[in-house]
Order: C-alpha cells, then sequence, then structure tokens
C-alpha cells in the first residue's frame, strides 16, 4: 500500500512539475492596463483616503512564451480626508512576473501567476518616504484575444529609511507589515 501512495505521488510530482516547465501557449509580447487605485494606509487619520489619479501600467513579455514579465505602475495619488487634502504619494511600482501557461490545459481561461514587487513612494503631504518589497501570487484570466485581467494578493513588508518617517509611523526597527489586494484589467498586444 505504501509503495502505491509513493507510486501515485511521484506520479502527481512529475506531471505537475512537467506542466510547470513545458511552456507551449504563449502570451503576446506587451501588456498595458487600467489598476484601480484605493488606498488607506495604517499610520493615516481615520477619514483618510487615496486615490491614484494615473492608474495605468505597462508590461514587458520575454522569453521563449513571452511568460515573464517586467511591469510598470506610476503612483500619484491623491487624498480626501476632511481637511488636510492633495497630492499625497508620488512613485512607483516595479513588478517582475512569472507565467504558469500549462499548469492547466492551453484552451483553459485562469492561469497562475507570480510576481516579486518593489514600490517607492514619497508622501508629499506628511513627509514620509516609504519602500514596500513583497510578493504577488495570482492569476491571469483571459476574457478575449486581446482583453484579460489579473487579481493578485500582496503581500510584504514596508521599510521606512529615515527617523523622521520612523516616528511618523510609530516604528523603531523601521519596518512594518504590508498587504493589498491589486487588480487590473487591460489589453495585450
Amino acid at each position: 500500500m505504501n509503495r502505491l501512495r509513493l507510486l501515485l505521488l511521484s506520479t502527481i510530482i512529475f506531471t505537475c512539475y512537467g506542466n510547470l516547465l513545458a511552456q507551449n501557449s504563449s502570451l503576446k509580447k506587451n501588456y498595458s492596463g487600467l489598476i484601480p487605485s484605493v488606498l488607506v494606509e495604517p499610520y493615516d487619520t481615520i477619514d483618510a483616503v487615496e486615490i491614484n489619479f494615473f492608474p495605468f501600467l505597462y508590461e514587458l513579455r520575454i522569453g521563449k512564451s513571452n511568460d515573464v514579465g517586467f511591469q510598470i505602475r506610476p503612483i500619484l495619488n491623491y487624498r480626501f480626508p476632511k481637511g488636510k487634502n492633495g497630492f499625497s504619494q508620488i512613485g512607483g511600482t516595479v513588478v517582475m512576473n512569472k507565467y504558469f501557461l500549462n499548469i492547466f490545459d492551453d484552451n483553459f481561461w485562469l492561469k497562475p501567476q507570480f510576481g516579486v514587487f518593489y514600490t517607492y513612494a514619497y508622501n508629499r503631504l506628511d513627509k514620509i518616504k516609504t519602500m514596500t518589497l513583497g510578493i504577488e501570487p495570482g492569476a491571469f484570466m483571459k476574457i478575449t484575444e486581446g482583453l484579460s485581467l489579473s487579481v493578485s494578493l500582496q503581500p510584504g513588508i514596508n521599510y521606512y529609511p529615515n527617523k523622521f518617517s520612523q516616528v511618523f509611523v510609530g516604528t523603531k526597527s523601521g519596518f512594518k507589515g504590508h498587504f493589498g489586494f491589486i487588480f487590473h484589467i487591460g489589453y495585450n498586444f
């Protein structure tokens, strides 16, 4: 019985591993999208909400199947609290994505993806610098031949590089946890 379980487990692992490496299907080389963004920082006042006024992104894909992407997301947030409003966060995010195109059937509309991201932002209103490093596990969904939707979680860690930023957000080490939910819709070309 144990040999049968071991054989079954090794067959499943070999099949999954083979599917991960065999990238037969292909993505288009470029992707441009719309990424709606609403931000509520843990150190903001209760009524502070920020919306990105430049919610666009671009991804260049490389590799034999265009299954590795380098994405750029600008940040230009506007804050809407009771009182202190205006352009706050300015910066950007870079992401490196890996698309797993053949885990499922080639015609299946869902493709898993995994990304690593880095964000730098300067908050003009609060004079805070933030650097964030994290991962983006998610899924890429084909809607039509050109149109697609991506949905990802964004666990990571924020680093506040100077004393003023650390005091403002209440961290002695300079580090605080980060969690987000990212989705974008765009066109593949």
